[in-house]
């Protein structure tokens, strides 16, 4: 991740909706959602690709360390940890 404050989890955005449940926040919050979305799409599409070439490859690494550190992308890898 860049310099800006670390992620937010699914816990953590329920919590701030509990406290704030204006249309405002519930607008932000579906938001939120949309993009996590994408960033599940784009996670399953990396791990879906098969063997690549060195610039590929690169790009690849930069992609799933950045993948890696989304909490979403954890959340459901636990998730599917649990559900096995």
């Amino acid at each position: 991740m860049s310099n800006s404050r670390k992620p937010l989890t699914t816990v953590e955005l329920v919590e701030i909706r509990l406290r704030s449940d204006s249309p405002d926040m519930r607008a932000v919050l579906q938001e939120i959602m949309r993009l996590r979305a994408i960033v599940s799409k784009a996670d399953q599409l990396e791990r879906s690709l098969g063997p690549t070439d060195d610039v590929v490859e690169t790009i690849r690494d930069v992609l799933r360390a950045e993948l890696d550190d989304e909490p979403s992308i954890a959340e459901l890898a636990w998730n599917d940890r649990c559900v096995r």
